[in-house]
């Protein structure tokens, strides 16, 4: 919306991240749902939801930053 072009690249990755999430999620539910137990140690792709959480932190820490430095910018009346 700032006309940024490192927008392009934050939502890409946080995006990445939920769908990497959820991936696991999902795989976790359905090993519930089918066992009854709780998966042990996470489930199958629990590694991959850390690095999904991972990715998408990044994302948005990211994104957080240059919208701070976007208003500091606003602010102070620079274009």
């Amino acid at each position: 919306m700032a006309g940024r072009v490192v927008g392009w690249l934050q939502a890409p990755l946080a995006v990445a991240g939920f769908v990497l999430t959820n991936v696991w999620a999902i795989s976790f539910a359905v090993a519930w749902f089918r066992t009854g137990e709780f998966p042990q140690s996470g489930g199958a792709h629990f590694r991959l939801a850390l690095f999904g959480v991972t990715l998408f932190g990044i994302g948005w820490l990211w994104a957080l930053g240059t919208g701070l430095s976007i208003l500091r910018r606003s602010c102070r009346g620079d274009s």
